[in-house]
This record gives C-alpha cells, sequence and structure tokens, in this order.
C-alpha cells in the first residue's frame, strides 16, 4: 500500500480489527457481488470505496452450478442479495469460499455470513431455487451497507464466532436484534 492510499484509509487502518494488514488484505481482495438490486449495488459502492481491489458486480446471476464456479472462480469473497439460490451456497462451499448473503424486506433486514472453510470438491452443486422477494428503499440500502461491513471484516481477517456461520435478523420497527451463531454442516 502507498502513501496516499495508507492516508486515504487511515480510517479504517486505525480500527484494531482492520489494522495496516487487515487494510492490505482488503485492497488486494476480489469481491463478486451478486444480484441486481439497491441492496448489491449499495455493498458494491461501500466495498469500492473502502478500497477493495477489484469488486465484480454480477446483475445477471449465473444459472447452475457450474456457471456459480465460474463466476467465482479467484474471488476472496461473495456477497449476495437475496436468500434464492442455495446453488451459489454449494458452488461457495466447494470452493471454501466465504459469503454473506443479505435479504431487505420492508420491516426488516436478514444477514447470513459463512466463514471460510477448506474447499469440498466433492460437494454436491445444483439446489433448488426458491423464490425471495427484496424490497427496494431504507432496508436495501442498510442490507447492502451491512453486507459490505461483513464483507470488510471477513477480508481484514477479523476473527469472530470460531469460525462458525452466523445469522443476523435486523427488525427496522424498533423489535430486538437476532444473533444466531450456527454451527458447522
Amino acid at each position: 500500500m502507498d502513501a496516499a492510499a495508507a492516508h486515504r484509509y487511515g480510517r479504517q487502518i486505525a480500527l484494531p480489527e482492520v489494522g495496516p494488514d487487515g487494510q492490505e488484505r482488503i485492497c488486494r481482495a476480489r469481491v463478486v457481488v451478486a444480484g441486481g438490486d439497491l441492496a448489491a449495488a449499495v455493498a458494491a459502492d461501500y466495498l469500492r470505496a473502502a478500497g477493495v481491489g477489484t469488486v465484480v458486480a454480477l446483475r445477471e446471476l449465473p444459472t447452475g452450478g457450474a456457471g456459480w464456479l465460474a463466476a467465482l472462480d479467484g474471488a476472496d469473497v461473495v456477497v449476495r442479495s437475496g436468500f434464492d439460490d442455495d446453488t451459489m451456497f454449494a458452488a461457495g462451499t466447494r470452493l471454501g469460499l466465504p459469503s454473506v448473503v443479505v435479504r431487505a424486506r420492508p420491516e426488516l433486514v436478514d444477514l447470513l455470513s459463512k466463514p471460510r472453510r477448506p474447499p469440498a470438491p466433492d460437494a454436491p452443486l445444483d439446489a433448488p431455487v426458491k423464490a425471495s422477494a427484496t424490497a427496494e428503499g431504507p432496508s436495501a440500502v442498510a442490507a447492502g451497507a451491512l453486507a459490505a461491513a461483513e464483507a470488510l471484516q471477513i477480508l481484514a481477517g477479523a476473527e469472530r464466532g470460531g469460525g462458525f456461520a452466523r445469522h443476523l435478523r435486523l427488525p427496522l420497527d424498533g423489535a430486538d436484534l437476532l444473533v444466531q451463531v450456527i454451527g458447522p454442516r
């Protein structure tokens, strides 16, 4: 990282969760952001602003496991809006790729984060696609911002949860936040 980048990202570098080594990892990273909605666009914008080296925005989603494997090849993290594509998770499992998936609804935001795991080359690929409507507006902006923050935490190398997946549910009506730690599968 050169002096200009160090100056530009000084606030992030000052965070103990990031530091200079974490910012270096962020600057070298390749993140695939999949989804054609506002949440995906916001996540991609925040990731670029945070200094992610390459952000690949997939507005048109791949079909089938082979399509997802090709799209995710070489990525450090995948961020996906919508909970409707288990095939993306299957491809990520084969590659050992950490993933962050968000869903925005008018009343809440859901986030599922899966950590990096060893690749599982024999994991089944194709899975059913489920219909999942996502909202636009304030909840989509919140979903995109949360997804980007989670991806940056993964890229920076901040340890949390002992390598387990987690689910966050952020109600926008003032109800209690839900945080679930999900054990290995």
